[in-house]
This record gives C-alpha cells, sequence and structure tokens, in this order.
C-alpha cells in the first residue's frame, strides 16, 4: 500500500466521522436545549456554591436551594430568562413546556448564563447588606464588613433579648437599637433561610477586602468586586463539569449513531482500501467541500454521498461484515466457521465502539484534522500570499 493510498484512506475516514459527529451534535444541542441541561446545571452549582460544597449536609443544602430560588425571582435575574412571546416559537416552548412539567417538577424555565456581576450586585441585595451598612455607627473608623457578617446569623434572635450577648455585639455595630424601628424593620425582612457556609464564605472575603480597604464605602464597593471573582472561579470549574458530563453523553450518543447507521470502522478501512472507486468518491468530495460546515448546499451534497449505497456504512454491509453465508456440511469447517462468525461478530462491536469514540471528538476535531490532511494530501499549504511593498516572510 503506497502512501497516496494511505492519505485517502484516512481522509476517508476523516470525512465520514466529521460527518457524523455534525450529526451527533446537532443531535446533542436538541436534547440539551430541550431538558435545558446549561440552566440545570447552572443552577445546581449556584446552589453548591451557596452551601460550601458538595460535601455540605442537606440542611445547610436545603437552605441553599431556597435561597437560589429567591435569587432567580428576583427581577435583575429574571430578565435574563428571554422567552419566546408568539409565533412558532412560543407554539414550541409551550409543548416542550408541558411535556417537561409530565416528567419533572421544574415548573418554569432558568437563565443558562448570569453575569458575575449580576450575582453579586442580586446576591448582596437578597441579604440586605447594603442597607445593613447604611445603619453601621461610625462607619467611617470603626465598623467594617468582617463585623457586620459576623453579627449577620445572629440578628433575627439576638434582636429581640436585650440581655443576650448577642445584643450587645448588635448594639456595637449599629449603635441604640431600641428606638430604631426601621432597622427592626429591616432585621425582620432578612431572608429566613441562609446557609452558614456563605456566611462564613462572605466573610473571609471581607476580610480580603478589609486588607485592601479602610473605609466602608469603598470596601463595600470592593467587596462587590471581589464576590464578583468568587463567583466566575467557581463557575469555572462548574464549566469543566459540564464539559465532562456533556462528553459523556456526547459518547453514547456517538456509539448509538454508529450502531444506528453500521458504521464499523474495522470494515470502513477494509473497503477503502480495497475498493478504489469508493475511495476516490469520498476523498474527492472532502477535498472538495472542505469548507462545507460553512455551506448548506455543500453539506446536502455531503448528505447525499453518505445516503448512497456505495457508502461502506449502513446496515446494507452487514452481509459483508458478518461473512453471512451458508455453513459447510463438513463438523470440522462447521466449527471454524462458527468461531470466524463470532470473532467478526466481536470485531464488529469493537468497530461500532470506536467509531462512537470517534463520533464524540467532535465536528471542529475532526474538521482540523481534515483541513490538515487535504493540505499534506495536495502538496502542502497555499503559500503566502505578498507584494511588491511586502516581500514573503522567510
Amino acid at each position: 500500500m503506497n502512501l497516496p493510498v494511505v492519505f485517502d484512506i484516512a481522509l476517508g475516514l476523516v470525512f465520514i466521522y466529521l460527518t457524523l459527529s455534525l450529526i451527533a451534535s446537532e443531535i446533542q444541542e436538541l436534547i440539551s436545549t430541550f431538558l435545558q441541561w446549561r440552566a440545570k446545571h447552572l443552577k445546581q452549582s449556584i446552589e453548591l456554591l451557596m452551601a460550601g460544597g458538595s460535601e455540605t449536609g442537606s440542611d445547610e443544602l436545603n437552605k441553599a436551594v431556597n435561597l437560589v430560588q429567591k435569587l432567580y425571582t428576583d427581577p435583575i435575574i429574571n430578565t435574563l430568562n428571554q422567552q419566546s412571546k408568539d409565533g412558532i416559537e412560543k407554539g414550541f416552548r409551550d409543548v416542550t413546556k408541558n411535556i417537561k412539567q409530565k416528567v419533572s417538577e421544574e415548573k418554569q424555565s432558568a437563565p443558562s448564563y448570569i453575569p458575575s456581576e449580576t450575582f453579586a450586585i442580586t446576591l448582596l441585595e437578597t441579604l440586605k447588606i447594603p442597607q445593613l451598612i447604611r445603619h453601621v455607627k461610625n462607619p467611617s473608623t470603626q465598623t467594617n464588613l468582617r463585623m457586620i457578617l459576623s453579627s449577620y446569623k445572629e440578628l433575627k434572635t439576638g434582636i429581640e433579648d436585650t440581655n443576650s450577648p448577642s445584643y450587645q455585639k448588635i448594639e456595637s455595630i449599629y449603635g441604640d437599637i431600641k428606638e430604631n424601628q426601621d432597622f427592626k424593620n429591616l432585621v425582620t425582612s432578612l431572608p429566613d433561610h441562609v446557609p452558614d457556609k456563605l456566611i462564613d464564605s462572605l466573610s473571609v472575603i471581607a476580610d480580603r477586602t478589609r486588607i485592601k480597604i479602610n473605609d466602608i464605602k469603598e470596601e463595600a464597593k470592593q467587596f462587590q468586586k471581589e464576590v464578583e471573582t468568587w463567583f466566575d472561579r467557581s463557575m469555572d470549574r462548574a464549566s469543566g463539569v459540564y464539559k465532562r458530563n456533556a462528553k459523556g453523553v456526547a459518547i453514547l450518543i456517538g456509539i448509538s449513531i454508529a450502531i444506528l447507521t453500521n458504521t464499523d470502522t474495522f470494515h470502513l478501512l477494509n473497503r477503502l482500501s480495497r475498493d478504489s472507486a469508493i475511495r476516490s468518491a469520498i476523498t474527492q468530495s472532502a477535498s472538495e467541500r472542505v469548507d462545507f460546515l460553512n455551506d448548506s448546499n455543500a453539506r446536502m451534497e455531503i448528505q447525499k454521498l453518505l445516503g448512497d449505497a456505495s457508502v461502506p456504512i449502513g446496515w446494507q454491509n452487514i452481509n459483508q461484515q458478518l461473512d453471512l453465508e451458508p455453513l459447510n456440511t463438513s463438523q470440522g469447517n462447521t466449527a471454524n466457521a462458527v468461531l470466524r462468525k463470532i470473532w467478526k461478530v466481536i470485531a464488529m462491536l469493537c468497530g461500532w465502539v470506536i467509531s462512537g469514540l470517534a463520533i464524540a471528538m467532535g465536528a471542529p476535531f475532526w474538521f482540523d484534522i481534515l483541513s490538515k490532511v487535504v493540505n499534506v494530501r495536495n502538496a502542502g499549504p497555499k503559500p503566502e500570499s505578498y507584494t511588491r511593498d511586502q516581500p514573503p516572510s522567510k
């Protein structure tokens, strides 16, 4: 087998993997949109962030779930959830919503992305931290955010017991609160379900902020930026988890497509290496249509090509794959034939798995490889253009 044939076989394999990867990507995108994977994963990640991590107890996690639900009803975050109001899009949305309500407890959709600034503002407003800052005594010299957060969990219980250490601690921060009805109303309106781990995390952030800023008003501005950074770093980790989960789903979809289309890598290699007509048809189409990702007409032509019976995918090739022919009457030949068929079945199953893993790599991966293989096959990349005023680089 000479080198040009090897390149043609590689080009044919990559081209078929790329085309099937496009189908797999569309299927995964439809599933993720219908089931709102991104929105649900984002909400669950924020709940874990509030609760202090996946190792947190159920009580803290329940508090976090309730607080996140309150955050999501805030107008600032709620406006991020854009939905169609009329036309076909609204009809499709209503149908999918009704189906999801029958199979899930989720009653409404949620945003798939929340900017860190929006999250920080909404969280602090929900906890009413800015309002508490406005009630502190001597805000420029004695009180800081760390002190406010350290007394946060004691406000509702301590404000009622004038003889408790908590009440004295509250007075040291907010001054005389016996006749301050506005402050008492503010404390009463604080959210009931606030995870202790969240206040602890915010206290650590406040400590870091205090090192940089001394005035509490400027400290509050810096504190919001630090909360934004805390959220961004957590969402980076959550994004990595989502990508790993999505890759697992992509593998399942890829193997399913490989089985449904009977795309057996070993059979592909065998047919491409032996049948020059099929090899030439696929490689010529791949070479001419390397830009088909952005060309709908080219994609239609490619789908027509892959639908042709001559392309070595599809269940019409099952006889060749398994060598389905009558067994010989001789007992020894029959045993060998049975073993040979069992081996072919095992090879076909392995070929499906390999094809599924290849499809799960994604269309961008195979498109980059296809471009490189086409360039090598066609004697290298296109040379750089230059003008009289700009000679080529050496």
